[in-house]
């Protein structure tokens, strides 16, 4: 089948996130032609869809997985962020993230972010991941995943609406964790992933 976009309506104008219908015809393989209408969600706007713009390059946000070495016991830990998610109605441990703005390189989001959102100044900032696409089922948002290590706490700066606490977890314990699913340790399957990853990466420090 060939798939050409024919038109996008713009469903909702709001300044985080909106609903976009996206217009397809479908050229089958028998050679008729069917209408086919797609829903989604974007941060974008409606010009800079990635539908439109196909920059798969383009990075919207920034996963960070943050360790930190004790200085005496050398043991390492995770840094894991709990906060409320309104779609699933519950909190959901992970790690910082948070969008790139407009003109900023990835390695600065990387540190205001790791300072906005959990406080903590960061070092040996290592980029795990090219740019790739998270949900693509119902979103076009790209995002990458950076590893740094954390050399100082401070204070968080959230915004209003924004709640989230942060916690070490030993990596000697993150295996218990992944393995549970109750309000203590709840994890998106995409974080469950990337703690498989550390503890296979950093073996034999714990």
């Amino acid at each position: 089948m060939k798939w050409t976009l024919k038109d996008i309506i713009q469903e909702t104008d709001h300044p985080f996130l909106n609903f976009f219908s996206l217009v397809y015809d479908i050229l089958k393989d028998d050679g008729s032609h069917m209408d086919y209408t797609y829903y989604m969600v974007s941060r974008r706007d409606k010009d800079h869809l990635l539908s439109l713009t196909k920059n798969y390059e383009k990075v919207d946000g920034v996963v960070m997985p943050l360790y930190y070495v004790d200085p005496e016991s050398k043991e390492i830990s995770l840094l894991i962020t709990s906060q409320f998610r309104p779609a699933i109605n519950r909190y959901v441990n992970s790690f910082p993230a948070g969008l790139i703005d407009d003109h900023e390189e990835i390695k600065d989001a990387i540190i205001r972010e790791a300072k906005e959102e959990a406080g903590v100044e960061i070092t040996d900032i290592e980029i795990l991941t090219s740019p790739g696409t998270t949900s693509v089922g119902i979103s076009d948002e790209i995002n990458s995943v950076a590893l740094a290590r954390i050399v100082s706490f401070g204070k968080n700066h959230l915004e209003d609406s924004e709640d989230i606490s942060t916690r070490l977890i030993k990596l000697s314990d993150i295996k218990k964790s992944i393995d549970s699913n109750d309000g203590q340790f709840f994890f998106p399957v995409n974080i469950k992933i990337l703690l498989l990853y550390l503890l296979e990466r950093f073996k034999g420090c714990y």
